[in-house]
């Protein structure tokens, strides 16, 4: 979930949460699931060996993003849910999560609903409501895979504004680079290791909650 945080369209949502563009963040709702085709449990989306399922595939994505903005929105860089509850479907034969969901709660009293899944084509984007109006993101995980544009909507009182984002070089370019250039302390400012830990612990979570457990952890 590294790639996405990197990007300036996600350094400018910080920047808007900062600001308190929308006021007080009270929920935070974050989807990121896509419909793989073929089933086929050999494959690394759908085998229990290869830690398959949706929640550590895309639902990574969609943890870090609430993780991220319930915290920026109390003054901190990240924060930990104090509460998770989610609800899956385990396939039968893959025996991981094929679709999930879950609800979270953070110290502060922010919400979240997070979706995930690989046989699901879901709309796929961020949504951020305050007590002054609404962010949406409709392209908040592969954002521009060459140079040009992105864009963030806020809405107060309804009426949309639409900030948008140039960039130079494609997202993955800008990975690279940003992977380069801190290579040498062997951590990102932008998601130091603590947060990573955090966002797995939260997938371990989310997996519990589910019931999901691979094999090679029994």
């Amino acid at each position: 979930a590294f790639m996405y945080r990197c990007h300036p369209q996600t350094i400018k949502l910080v920047e808007l949460i900062r600001n308190k563009v929308i006021g007080d963040v009270r929920l935070i709702q974050a989807t990121f699931s896509f419909s793989m085709g073929e089933y086929d449990i050999n494959h690394r989306l759908l085998n229990n060996a290869l830690a398959g399922g949706g929640i550590l595939d895309v639902g990574c994505y969609c943890a870090s993003m609430a993780r991220l903005i319930a915290g920026v929105a109390v003054g901190k860089p990240f924060d930990e849910p104090v509460e998770l509850v989610g609800a899956g479907h385990v396939g039968e034969r893959s025996r991981v999560d094929e679709y999930a969901v879950a609800s979270v709660k953070f110290p502060s009293g922010i919400l979240a609903q997070l979706a995930c899944g690989v046989l699901l084509d879901l709309e796929n984007n961020v949504r951020i409501t305050g007590t002054h109006g609404t962010i949406i993101v409709p392209s908040p995980w592969v954002i521009t895979r060459a140079p040009g544009f992105s864009k963030i909507l806020v809405f107060k009182q309804h009426v949309p504004e639409e900030i948008v984002v140039e960039t130079q070089h494609g997202l993955y370019a800008i990975e690279a680079d940003h992977v380069a250039e801190h290579i040498a302390a062997r951590q990102s400012p932008l998601v130091p290791w603590d947060d990573t830990l955090g966002n797995m612990r939260a997938l371990d979570l989310w997996r519990k909650s589910v019931g999901v457990v691979y094999d090679a952890e029994k």
